[in-house]
């Protein structure tokens, strides 16, 4: 009698000894499951939300056009598309900044411009007195004039060919972030560096980053 109940315990410890790993395994399982449903969901997520970057020729200027007045020159930025893909201007962001001359001791300036930007008001283009224009505007008469639908920025795709003008000192002082009028407390003019990137909002990649030197 003592053998036969010794016997069945002895079985099921046997049992339960044979079950314990088997747990084991099917809760390792079903961790590693889970784990790799959740990195396939995010790796998902992350390469679905990829944005491809343009690829374009871009080149930035900035110039000075002598204005009416030599002694008070206007100063134009302009942005030019060389060849590759077309580009949304609402996708745009352009960003820049100055360093004054130590002696001027002012800081750092910095600034940006998206289709979001509030536009300029009053600005002198070619001897004429623009209402509303989001510089930089699209430099083409045959597609209409500055600050006319089509031509403000955010309103027009920037193509191969294509010119973009911020028009003058009022226009360039948006994009720089200080007012170019001011310019001698700046110690700004012909010869300064401005740095310039052009961002790619979708992508958050750069479509021109450099150094433009004012002519």
């Amino acid at each position: 009698m003592i053998k036969q109940i010794w016997k069945r315990e002895s079985m099921s410890s046997d049992m339960d000894d044979a079950v314990s790993p088997v747990i084991g395994v099917m809760l390792m399982l079903v961790v590693t499951i889970i784990i790799a449903a959740f990195v396939s969901a995010f790796a998902g997520n992350a390469f679905g939300n990829t944005e491809t970057t343009p690829s374009a020729a871009l080149d930035v200027k900035i110039i000075s056009d002598g204005g009416s007045n030599p002694a008070d020159p206007q100063y134009v930025m302009l942005i030019e598309h060389h060849g590759g893909s077309s580009i949304p201007t609402s996708d745009m962001r352009i960003i820049t900044y100055y360093a004054p001359p130590a002696s001027k001791k002012k800081s750092m300036q910095h600034g940006e411009v998206t289709s979001s930007t509030k536009p300029v008001r009053n600005m002198i283009i070619d001897g004429e007195k623009i209402a509303s224009v989001k510089v930089p505007y699209l430099n083409d008469v045959s597609r209409g004039k500055p600050g006319e639908e089509g031509t403000n920025f955010g309103d027009y795709t920037f193509s191969s060919g294509d010119v973009i003008s911020t028009g003058g000192s009022a226009g360039t002082g948006v994009v720089l972030g200080f007012d170019i009028d001011d310019r001698s407390a700046f110690g700004f003019g012909r010869g300064s560096a401005v740095d310039v990137d052009i961002i790619h909002l979708p992508s958050q990649k750069s479509l021109y980053s450099g150094r433009v030197i004012v002519q």
